[in-house]
């Protein structure tokens, strides 16, 4: 499903009976499709927390003297300027580059391939998780590398791109239609439209629920450290 196949399906379904979706006739007024695409990014953010769907790797180089290696582009390489931040602890590539879309981090490698412990006090060696987009990192060793696998978010659509695919389980699209229908409705602030707004959240709710419960979103992710070697650090 891309964005254009997410306006039809709206103007179809669950917002056939509002202007936007011009009486169901299969598009969503122009004026309307920001306010669209807004909420689908919304829900996806949601269902992307809910379920693991994509997960990322990226790496860091550590600094001697800064413990909090915070996730966020600004630290990247390919975005560096170093009037807003000393240093570019994010060693990403132009082709490759950091996207701020770190839901929570996963699990933490060692330049050798190590897996390290992750949120353990008990452990002097482990590494810690204050925020979700923070490693945080007691003993920082000067130079050496450190692989950050993490859950990662999907990309947020543009209106303007209306062929963008939209990557998500056949299982969970109703889940994406219902919450943007949910949306649409609750901000019309009428007792009916909100009654209907409801209505969309509990199918939304239930539709989670029973994916959940059938185990029918899987995902397959093979994990390995090749970053280290395109980097040089082995």
């Amino acid at each position: 499903m891309n964005v254009s196949d997410l306006f039809t399906r709206l103007s179809f379904g669950e917002l056939s009976n509002t202007a936007m979706a011009i009486s169901g006739s299969g598009g969503i007024l122009e004026q309307n499709q920001p306010k669209i695409i807004n909420y689908a990014n919304e829900a996806l953010v949601r269902l992307y927390s809910k379920f693991n769907l994509r997960e990322k790797d990226v790496l860091i180089e550590m600094v001697e003297h800064i413990t909090n290696y915070h996730l966020v582009s600004r630290f990247a390489e390919t975005k560096y300027d170093p009037s807003v931040e000393p240093y570019a602890y994010i060693k990403d590539l132009p082709l490759e580059p950091f996207e701020d879309d770190v839901i929570k981090i996963l699990s933490v490698y060692d330049s050798f391939g190590c897996k390290l412990s992750l949120n353990d006090p008990e452990c002097e060696a482990s590494v810690f998780t204050p925020q979700a987009n923070v490693l945080q990192v007691p003993q920082p060793v000067k130079g050496a590398a450190l692989s950050v696998h993490y859950q990662a978010r999907h990309p947020n659509l543009s209106e303007s791109r209306q062929d963008e695919e939209i990557q998500l389980p056949l299982v969970l699209e109703e889940a994406l239609t219902a919450y943007i229908a949910y949306k649409v409705y609750t901000h019309m602030n009428t007792q009916e439209a909100i009654a209907t707004g409801q209505g969309h959240f509990m199918m939304y709710q239930a539709t989670v629920d029973s994916v959940i419960e059938a185990d029918t979103v899987n995902t397959s992710v093979s994990a390995s450290n090749s970053r280290f070697h395109k980097r040089g650090w082995i």
